[in-house]
C-alpha cells in the first residue's frame, strides 16, 4: 500500500504516541509486536537499499557512542548532535517529548535526579540506507547523593531509530523505551 519506508514509520509512530497518550505505557506485548513488525519490514527492505548489517552496526555503534559520553558529560546543549530537531522521546509512562528543545529539558531534569549514565546490551539493528531500526536493552546509571558511587537505577528494552540526513550522517528520530523485568 505504502511504497515509502518514512511515510510507514510516521504511521506507525502516530499509532504509538496515540496509544500512549491514550493508555500511558505500553504492554510488552504491544511493544513487542510494534518492534516485530518494524523490524520485518524494514528487514524485508534491506538488501534493495545497499546498506549491510555490518555497515548498520558500525553507525548505530558510533552514534551510540557519542550519545553515551554527552550523558556522562552531562552534556544536554549538545544533545543536538546526536538527535534531529524534531525527534521524540518516549519514556515509559511518560508522554513523549518532542523537539530537541523539550529533548533537551527532559536529559537536564534527569541529570537533576542523578543519571550520570546509559550502558546499551544486546544491540540489533535493522532497516535500510535511510533509516536504521536500533533495538536491545540499556542500563540507566545514577550516582547515588553525597557520594561519587553510582547504581543501576533500572533496566530498559529500547528501540531508536536513525535517520540519514542529507549530508550521509544519522541523527536519532525516535527513541522509545519501556521497563525491562527488573523493574517490575
Amino acid at each position: 500500500m505504502y511504497s515509502n519506508c518514512e511515510q510507514i514509520l510516521e504511521l506507525t509512530f502516530a499509532s504509538l504516541n496515540w496509544a500512549i497518550l491514550k493508555i500511558q505505557t505500553m504492554k510488552k506485548s504491544q511493544f513487542a509486536l510494534l518492534l516485530l513488525s518494524l523490524c520485518s519490514f524494514l528487514a524485508c527492505n534491506q538488501t534493495k537499499q545497499g546498506i549491510s548489517e555490518a555497515q548498520m552496526n558500525a553507525i548505530v555503534s558510533k552514534a551510540d557512542a557519542q550519545l553515551m559520553i554527552l550523558v556522562a558529560n552531562k552534556d544536554a546543549d549538545s544533545l543536538n548532535k546526536v538527535f534531529a530537531a524534531d525527534a521524540t522521546i518516549y519514556p515509559p509512562g511518560e508522554a513523549g517529548s518532542k523537539g530537541i528543545t523539550n529533548i533537551q529539558n527532559w536529559y537536564k531534569n534527569a541529570y537533576e535526579y542523578g543519571l550520570c549514565g546509559i550502558k546499551y546490551h544486546d544491540i540489533k539493528v535493522y532497516g535500510s540506507d535511510e533509516q536504521i531500526i536500533e533495538t536491545g536493552t540499556a542500563e540507566f546509571i545514577s550516582i547515588i547523593t553525597n557520594t561519587n558511587d553510582t547504581v543501576t537505577i533500572g533496566d530498559y528494552n529500547y528501540l531508536n531509530v536513525w535517520s540519514k540526513k542529507n549530508d550521509s550522517t544519522y541523527v536519532l528520530k525516535n527513541q522509545i523505551w519501556n521497563e525491562g523485568s527488573s523493574n517490575q
